[in-house]
């Protein structure tokens, strides 16, 4: 919507001048005239919303009005209601439901009782995209914070196929979920579903090599694509040879000309790098230039500076996640760079040779509050703690919405297409505000 103030002419403002009106304000005659009294009316109405009260109809403004003017129907619930299940089946979030009912305990609900389902809302104008990757093997919990927050996302990639040496495909548990795909498009989400090649070196470089596999595998991706109606492919081939570095570029063009030609996107996922060696043989094998080149959007994964399998520290600490962005924007275009932002956690015991293991929020969480142990607070590196069980020192690292806001200021930062979240279900709840917050549009 457009930013209105005194002076304002057309059918915008008589647009606001019917809320008013309908909310109980006197914006006067709704003529389309942004006058006094249309501006007292504003006024007042920001000054009971907690909003500053400067007459002036902008984003904030334009979001409280909307909210307050919401038409509900009415609902009377059933045997075996719950408002996860009304939620879903109806298509709305389950927090709009919540927020419409704020005198109704979801837990005690009665037959015969009358709740109030919220109309559909537009949704919110974000400057940057929002995607997200489902894992194959936490996919029903995944979904469930789509179905949450349908309007937050641009983008889904579910962890659904794997390319084995013959260039064929394969399906995971799970894969095709018709109640995802039907979900997605009826909330205008993109389905950009991810082929993996499992982490391993030789099974994609057999692929890569032989001229005619190859080909085999471009093939089944676009026939995949075509008959499920995606709208493209996510290639997040990892722990490549370095002597592929060259020919996986190859592929990724070819993959790119069949994809364009029946209009579907390519998305490329790499490693992390704050250089074009990078820490490691898999980083130094994904060329940004090439890739950036060939790829509609380059996905980098923007986590696990500390893994499981090593010493305990921050996963995404903000002075890395800053280098990384920096060498990605002067290799690849920033229209087509998306930061992978992490939500999960890790816990390592401090035992000589045992690995760590990954954790949700809700995770960490509820072991600090379990074991009585304060959680240290770090905007910069990520929220952390230790705690000793049965003996053994434990170390906890994960991510909260503070340390993704700050994530989040660094896409701004470095202007780049947005995010892809890794991973959907782990999350602390609290990041959606903050997406909105971040992304905000600035009409």
């Amino acid at each position: 919507m457009t930013t209105l103030r005194r002076g304002s002419r057309g059918t915008e403002v008589k647009e606001l001048q019917l809320i008013l009106q309908r909310l109980g304000y006197n914006p006067g005659t709704a003529d389309g005239i942004f006058g006094l009294i249309t501006l007292q009316a504003v006024i007042q109405f920001q000054k009971d919303n907690g909003l500053t009260p400067d007459g002036v109809v902008g984003p904030l403004t334009w979001q409280a009005l909307q909210s307050k003017d919401q038409v509900y129907q009415l609902y009377t619930i059933l045997a075996g209601d719950t408002f996860y299940k009304i939620a879903l089946n109806l298509n709305i979030s389950l927090s709009s439901l919540i927020a419409a009912n704020p005198g109704v305990d979801p837990n005690k609900l009665r037959i015969g009782q009358q709740i109030r389902i919220p109309g559909p809302q537009p949704k919110p104008v974000l400057t940057r995209s929002v995607g997200g990757w489902i894992p194959s093997w936490t996919q029903t919990q995944a979904f469930r914070s789509v179905q949450n927050h349908p309007d937050m996302f641009h983008n889904l990639s579910p962890f659904w196929y794997e390319v084995e040496t013959t260039g064929e495909i394969i399906k995971y548990a799970g894969a095709e979920d018709n109640t995802i795909l039907s979900f997605a498009r009826t909330h205008g989400i993109r389905m950009i579903p991810l082929i993996s090649n499992a982490f391993s070196s030789e099974q994609i470089s057999v692929v890569l090599n032989n001229p005619i596999i190859r080909q085999n595998h471009i093939n089944n991706i676009v026939r995949l694509v075509s008959q499920l109606n995606y709208d493209g492919i996510d290639i997040n081939y990892e722990n490549l040879f370095i002597t592929d570095k060259e020919v996986f570029i190859i592929f990724l063009q070819e993959l790119k000309l069949a994809l364009a030609a029946i209009g579907k996107q390519l998305m490329v996922t790499v490693h992390a790098k704050s250089d074009p060696i990078g820490d490691w043989s898999g980083s130094e094998a994904h060329d940004y230039i090439g890739i950036g080149q060939a790829a509609d959007f380059v996905r980098i994964m923007g986590y696990d500076f500390h893994w499981f399998g090593g010493d305990p520290g921050p996963i995404a600490p903000a002075d890395w996640i800053e280098r990384v962005l920096a060498y990605a924007v002067s290799t690849i275009p920033k229209s087509k760079i998306v930061l992978g932002v992490p939500t999960y956690g890790y816990e390592w015991p401090l035992v000589q040779g045992q690995h760590g293991k990954g954790i949700t929020y809700n995770y960490a969480i509820s072991t600090a509050s379990s074991n009585n142990t304060p959680i240290i607070e770090d905007a910069q590196q990520g929220p952390h703690f230790t705690y000793t069980a049965n003996g053994v020192v434990h170390e906890v690292w994960f991510i909260d919405a503070i340390s993704f806001a700050t994530l989040l200021d660094l896409v701004n930062k470095y202007d780049i297409n947005g995010i892809v979240i890794w991973y959907l279900g782990s999350e602390d709840p609290k990041i959606y505000d903050v997406m909105q917050a971040k992304f905000q549009a600035i009409v």
